[in-house]
């Protein structure tokens, strides 16, 4: 599928959806390849996806798929964007897969978390094992911010910002140790189901702008225009250093 994409990469009409992101013929096919795919190895599995299911299922194990995640770098030829999967139980995600094709990088991760479920707890990058960053901040680290949280940036800020364009990857660069921490201020479920798992395992901490809870999701219910502005870093103690300045965007 990613040597698929890689033949349309840069070479795709982008349409405007009406919450204002990008959609391409490959965004709709890679949608549909996952979820067939999906339906014949696991028929008891529910799918919510970005293009075309948005309503959680009454199941106990559900994927959440974001075929494409940076589809304006996609269209625009910029080679930073992947394919995310999330396996949710009982409405948590528990496993996570994100590949980044034009990097030839495949993270994955268990965590099982208080699921009950018997599980390895592990985050991987081409099965090797990744682990969070333990440095301090210092203007030789890296903070990564979404098109929507460049309010934060003022002087002063403690470490290096960075604007990737791909909310899993974004998050992604804590657990594997490049990033101290990263925001998004409007990610949808199927941006942060994938990496959820992943992050944690690796040892970061996952910290929601907002009061309610990410997870677990409801069956009935349709994510397909919530929000859950987060932040992840990559040490409990910098949540204090990181949150107050980033906080207004969960309020936003």
């Amino acid at each position: 599928m990613g040597l698929r994409l890689l033949q349309d990469f840069g070479q795709v009409q982008a349409a405007e959806k009406a919450d204002g992101s990008l959609v391409t013929q490959s965004d709709r096919w890679a949608d549909e390849t996952l979820r067939t795919a999906i339906a014949a190895q696991f028929p008891t599995h529910g799918v919510l996806s970005e293009e075309v299911e948005h309503i959680f299922p009454d199941t106990d194990w559900c994927w959440v798929i974001d075929p494409l995640d940076g589809t304006t770098n996609f269209a625009r030829g910029l080679p930073l964007w992947g394919i995310s999967l999330g396996l949710l139980y009982r409405g948590t995600p528990v496993f996570g897969y994100v590949h980044i094709p034009p990097l030839g990088q495949s993270f994955y991760g268990y965590w099982a978390g208080n699921s009950g479920l018997e599980m390895p707890t592990g985050a991987f990058l081409n099965d090797r094992p990744i682990t969070v960053s333990r440095d301090q901040p210092d203007t030789n680290h890296f903070f990564n911010l979404c098109a929507r949280s460049t309010a934060v940036m003022r002087p002063g800020f403690p470490v290096k910002i960075r604007m990737l364009g791909v909310a899993t990857y974004n998050l992604l660069t804590v657990a594997k140790g490049t990033a101290l921490g990263g925001v998004e201020a409007t990610p949808k479920i199927w941006d942060i189901a994938g990496v959820w798992a992943i992050t944690q395992a690796a040892g970061a901490i996952w910290h929601p702008l907002e009061l309610h809870p990410i997870f677990p999701l409801q069956p009935g219910q349709d994510y397909g225009d919530r929000a859950y502005p987060t932040l992840v870093v990559s040490q409990p103690k910098l949540v204090a250093v990181f949150e107050p300045l980033v906080r207004a965007i969960g309020k936003s």
